[in-house]
Formats: C-alpha cells, structure tokens, sequence
C-alpha cells in the first residue's frame, strides 16, 4: 500500500460475500501459483475510500502471458498458449468464475502481463 497513497487502509468491517470473495482470492492465488515455478506471488488487499471498494492486487514473477492471450483469459474453458514452462492442469473456468463473482459484485477485474518471459 505505500506504493499507492491513493488506497487506504482496509477498514475494520468490510460488508460483502465472504464465501464469494475467498473463492476469488483462492482461485487467483492458485492461478499465480500454477504458472510460477520460481520467484514470487504478492497479494496486496485495500480499500478505496473515495470509491468505497475493496482493492486487491496479485502480482507474481510467473512465465507471463501472451499479448494474444489476453483478450481469452476470462473465457469459458479458455486455455491459453502453452509452452514447456507452463503447467497445463485445470480446464479452464476458474478465472471465468472470477469474473463473473467480481462483475456481479459491481467491481472489475484487469488484467496485466508484460508478455511471455
């Protein structure tokens, strides 16, 4: 959070789902973690006072992602390019589920990856 002064700390109470957001962070976590072989996962939660949201970020140092593949990423029983550094389990719809918890919700979902490497 001191990266962006603009988030606040995460209030004492937070009023959601907590069934559906543990699915969220488990389903997004598990996802960095299948394509992180070595270096990192960072989970940053926060809360957006001026929007009166709650902020997570999950950043790993995983194979990336390619330019291509970014469009098909929250498609249904979208799997993406594969190559030998990749880890293929799964069928496909867990960022899909994501999605679709984090839309009803009234929030979004971005996504960024500097590309494959």
């Amino acid at each position: 959070m001191e990266e962006n002064q603009a988030e606040g700390k995460l209030p004492l109470v937070l009023y959601g789902d907590e069934r559906r957001i543990k699915q969220v962070l488990i389903n997004l976590v598990k996802n960095a973690k299948k394509f992180t072989e070595k270096g990192k996962i960072q989970v940053k939660a926060s809360y957006s006072e001026q929007k009166e949201i709650l902020v997570v970020h999950v950043n790993d140092t995983g194979v990336g992602i390619a330019a291509d593949d970014l469009p098909k990423l929250f498609n249904r029983f979208g799997k993406l390019q594969r190559n030998a550094e990749m880890n293929s389990e799964g069928i496909g719809l867990g960022l899909t589920i994501v999605q679709g918890i984090v839309k009803s919700s009234g929030g979004e979902i971005v996504v960024r990856s500097p590309g494959l490497g």
